[in-house]
């Protein structure tokens, strides 16, 4: 996996999968609403990105995985490190 620039370089809209994972209280509000997107990863063949959004909690991460060929979002896992 290699770290991405957080900037425009997101190839995939995560925020509609976001606020799905929001309205069934996966998630909190502030990730929504501030668009925390800590880092992003992508693989060598750029299939996936993994997105890793901040959390109030501090080393705890929602990661959210992305095809980058169907442009579509797979999941999310928790992070505590």
């Amino acid at each position: 996996m290699t770290e991405i620039s957080v900037s425009n370089d997101l190839f995939f809209n995560i925020w509609p999968y976001v606020s799905e994972l929001k309205a069934a209280k996966i998630l909190s509000r502030k990730i929504k609403e501030s668009e925390l997107v800590h880092k992003v990863y992508r693989n060598s063949t750029e299939n996936f990105e993994h997105i890793l959004l901040a959390t109030e909690k501090e080393n705890h991460f929602v990661k959210v995985v992305v095809d980058t060929n169907k442009k579509k979002a797979m999941g999310y896992l928790f992070l505590d490190l």
